[in-house]
């Protein structure tokens, strides 16, 4: 992977991801990480049966017409998405099977997989006593909201935790844009992101400059260097 890569999954190691990453299971069962566990499970399904809806709606997906779906579908890769989906799904699909179909089976077995992982605990915290149940059921509300908060949004999120997963989502594109010649710059590059994401990216203050320099992402073209100290 290139570093900029490395740089933005380092980021998410130490925002997103870092209530998540201490829940490291080290050999004894501590029920407290246990509970946050099922905690974080149950928001997560919260999350995709009530909050992706209103998180589209907030995205402007709501406001897309379908003419522009027409120009947006061809770039979503949809092949690649059904024959995903039928690899999980393991079972004969036929033509006539929209993808959208396909994507709600697989996210209900997920879910349903998920209840049954905290049926299971629910079981075994209910044959502990007192005090490593009450552990359990408090991390268990501790996990609930340490990643998602009650509006499906990441806690810990410094505002560009969108803007790092398109990056992420578009990786061989953005490496092989970086390698066009002659060399683009990063005002090109910023062009490129915002008209393949149709997020705002700005750079007031030099900001876009700074995220590339954050991440060590570089380009060819004549630009503003990135800064040594961070490099």
């Amino acid at each position: 992977m290139p570093k900029w890569y490395s740089k933005i999954l380092e980021q998410f190691r130490k925002t997103i991801l870092k209530p998540l990453l201490k829940l490291k299971p080290n050999g004894a069962v501590n029920w407290r990480h246990y509970g946050k566990t099922i905690g974080i499970i149950e928001r997560y399904k919260t999350f995709f049966q009530h909050d992706l809806a209103q998180v589209f709606i907030e995205a402007g997906f709501d406001k897309i017409t379908d003419e522009e779906w027409e120009s947006i579908r061809p770039l979503l890769g949809e092949e690649k998405i059904r024959q995903h989906l039928i690899r999980v799904l393991n079972r004969p699909v036929g033509d006539s099977e929209s993808l959208e179909g396909l994507g709600e089976e697989v996210l209900e077995r997920q879910l349903e997989q998920l209840q049954k992982v905290t049926d299971n605990a629910l079981r075994l915290v209910s044959q502990q006593d007192a005090k490593l149940t009450a552990l359990f059921f408090k991390g268990m509300a501790e996990g609930y909201g340490c990643m998602l908060d009650e509006n499906g949004h990441y806690v810990g999120d410094r505002g560009r935790t969108n803007i790092y997963l398109n990056f992420l989502v578009y990786r061989a594109e953005i490496e092989k844009y970086r390698q066009t010649m002659p060399g683009k710059s990063r005002r090109d590059l910023q062009r490129w992101i915002i008209e393949k994401t149709r997020i705002h990216i700005s750079n007031d203050d030099g900001w876009f400059d700074h995220f590339c320099d954050e991440i060590c992402l570089s380009v060819k073209g004549v630009g503003r260097k990135a800064n040594p100290q961070i490099l």
